[in-house]
């Protein structure tokens, strides 16, 4: 009966979460290279000239940045990882994000949420374009659930795979034999050898909104338990001096290059520095605050729990950019296999033959040698 029963549920998460899991699958798709599209699309705005230039003192440029708009509530900046490339500063208030030329201060682009294809396809892919405050929470558990389906369907599948016997033997293809059983063949074969990939994707997804259950999972299955770091004390005298205060975090791990910095925007707040090798390379972040200024804390992600690299490295995994191009690459056809398997499911299930809810033992046969 577990055979039966498994098929039984395959067939109705199919049904019931196929076209989510589709549109998931395809944006997912672009997002992998989203950003290197966007830039194409509008290189003004994301490349600048370095030739041989030195970037501005970062209190000169957000000096810079406030003559020219004034308005905007800037709340972390982003250096990104290459000398050409325009720096983006993150907005407070959901106002999105601008980019700016380092070596002159000059505003070159705003962005808002779902306002570039980059943009659009994000929202599109995280919240369905979903806006609303009292909306989109749901509309983000929606999207959640649809990742646990897809790690469920997956095993499922694995689980339909292993039942009958010959396991092997049903992996290869024969192009010669009827489309319908080429395309079973295929199906199962890309599951098993997807599965591993397919399941860490779908689940680093979920966590980004999920994130208590999926902490756990973490913990649960890796080494040691995620450390966390809270706000340190900022100190007796709000932080006036930002470029020392840079240049001290800097000092404390030289042979990192600072990232990003979480800019101290509100009253007594410390200045949060991430600092890393190369995009994808575990964070360590240092907090420097006071006046004047001083180390405040470090978290070295690098010497932490396997259970804290894991976490923190979750959004690299989640988007392939922890290892250079090639595992960019794969990462395409990591996305692609959701669409794929909601297509030819759907397909294999809409040129059935004399298919029914059949015995354990005739579902077996099937299995063995559809018809």
């Amino acid at each position: 009966m577990p055979y039966l029963w498994l098929r039984r549920v395959h067939l109705t998460l199919l049904m019931i979460a196929g076209l989510p899991i589709l549109l998931l699958s395809l944006t997912g798709v672009y997002l992998v290279y989203g950003q290197d599209i966007q830039e194409a699309l509008e290189p003004s705005l994301w490349r600048v000239e370095p030739a041989g230039r030195t970037p501005l003192g970062y209190e000169a440029l957000l000096a810079k940045v406030g003559e020219q708009r004034p308005d905007l509530n800037l709340w972390a900046l982003d250096k990104g990882y290459a000398p050409d490339r325009a720096w983006r500063i993150w907005l407070g208030g959901g106002a999105g994000a601008i980019n700016v030329d380092p070596f002159t201060g000059t505003v070159l682009g705003q962005y808002r949420p779902n306002r570039n294809l980059n943009g659009l396809i994000e929202g599109l892919h995280r919240r369905w374009l979903v806006d609303d405050r009292q909306w989109a929470p749901w509309v983000r558990h929606f999207v959640s659930a649809c990742s646990l389906v897809l790690m469920i369907q997956v095993l499922v599948g694995l689980a339909l795979w292993l039942i009958p016997g010959r396991r092997l033997a049903r992996l290869k293809i024969d192009f010669s034999q009827r489309p319908r059983t080429i395309v079973f063949r295929l199906h199962q074969l890309a599951g098993v050898i997807s599965l591993p990939l397919l399941l860490m994707v779908a689940f680093t997804g979920l966590a980004m909104y999920w994130t208590a259950p999926a902490r756990t999972v973490v913990e649960a299955l890796s080494p040691g338990v995620i450390e966390d770091k809270a706000e340190p004390d900022p100190g007796a005298l709000p932080l006036r001096a930002l470029d020392s205060a840079v240049a001290l975090g800097q000092a404390a791990f030289p042979d990192l290059p600072v990232r990003g910095i979480r800019l101290p925007n509100e009253s007594g707040r410390s200045v949060m520095m991430h600092l890393y090798a190369h995009e994808g390379a575990p964070p360590v972040r240092v907090w420097v605050g006071d006046d004047p200024p001083r180390v405040l804390d470090v978290h070295d992600t690098r010497t932490a729990s396997a259970a804290t690299w894991i976490w923190h490295m979750r959004d690299p995994l989640h988007m392939g950019t922890f290892a250079g191009p090639l595992v960019k690459a794969l990462w395409v056809l990591v996305a692609l296999m959701p669409a794929a398997f909601v297509v030819t499911g759907l397909w294999l299930y809409g040129n059935r033959r004399n298919w029914s809810w059949a015995s354990p033992g005739a579902a077996r046969a099937s299995a063995a040698k559809p018809s």
